[in-house]
């Protein structure tokens, strides 16, 4: 936290659509206001808060959350920075980095409550953080997408949500007064497919293991080469630690998706152990 690498300013053919912020290292938060017109698969341009460019694309719309994901393609100079996620509670103070010009005014002040089971239609249920505004705003609309931090005196800084479009927010069922609001960070994780574990190991799996590195080849100086079947289980076993250490990474970028993995582990587990059994013995006959 306190690094502007990881919330970003959307656009498209040089006209700013809103704030985002990386939410793993691949992928942006936003709102669907902030894509008003564009459909998956169409470009966007995003600058960090540091203005260093990145281009993304598009990749999945949660219309009835109001909320969407950009996919952004890598930079040579950018490393994504993803934030540490944080619940609110009643009373935290909160600060929204994104400003949608340097000329307007930081918008900040109090969580006056948090309201899970809140729908948009018949839309899925979203924790919507109600904010209180120590200044008035006239007009949060170009706001929305920003992350909404938390600054509570004695507690460390985290992202707790996202900002809302405030006419989304009017929309809201037993809707406050008071348009200015946020999606838990939590809730929002919920929303998304691509977010999901399944998909994200699906991804890794499907993705090609780097070469073995030298150090865990088998040694030059052995006189003889492994038998085949010894072979292909030292091949089983430094593909799981591949994997183990590329979902230890993944779990390391989003604490979100911690909770989401340990099927994944036991799963690799199994199947890394069979492979080694069918190596060395053939197939089981029964259990």
């Amino acid at each position: 936290m306190g690094l502007d690498e990881y919330w970003v300013a959307i656009s498209s053919g040089g006209e700013l659509l809103g704030g985002g912020f990386f939410f793993t290292g691949s992928y942006v938060l936003t709102t669907m206001s902030c894509l008003a017109g564009l459909k998956v698969h169409d470009p966007v341009d995003l600058h960090t808060g540091r203005g260093m460019p990145l281009t993304g694309t598009v990749h999945e719309r949660a219309d009835d959350v109001g909320l969407a994901l950009v996919r952004v393609r890598p930079g040579p100079e950018v490393n994504p920075v993803t934030p540490q996620a944080a619940t609110a509670v009643k009373g935290d103070e909160w600060y929204a980095p994104f400003r949608p010009s340097p000329a307007t005014a930081a918008l900040g002040g109090t969580v006056d409550e948090v309201a899970p089971g809140r729908r948009h239609g018949q839309g899925r249920p979203l924790c919507v953080i109600e904010l209180a505004s120590e200044r008035e705003v006239e007009d949060c609309t170009a706001y929305a997408g920003g992350p909404v931090e938390r600054s509570t005196e004695g507690l460390d800084p985290a992202v707790v949500g996202i900002l809302l479009d405030p006419e989304f927010v009017r929309r809201l069922d037993d809707g406050a007064e008071d348009p200015l609001a946020a999606v838990d960070l939590h809730s929002a994780f919920e929303m998304f497919q691509a977010l999901s574990a399944e998909s994200l190991m699906r991804e890794l799996c499907v993705s090609a293991a780097p070469p073995v590195p030298e150090e865990l080849r088998v040694p030059s100086w052995k006189a003889e080469p492994l038998p085949p079947n010894m072979e292909q289980v030292r091949q089983a076993f430094e593909k799981a630690r591949f994997m183990m250490r590329e979902m230890t990474g993944l779990v390391e970028e989003n604490p979100l998706l911690a909770r989401g993995m340990d099927p994944y582990y036991m799963r690799l587990t199994d199947e890394v152990c069979n492979e080694a059994f069918r190596a060395m013995w053939g197939e089981r006959d029964g259990d």
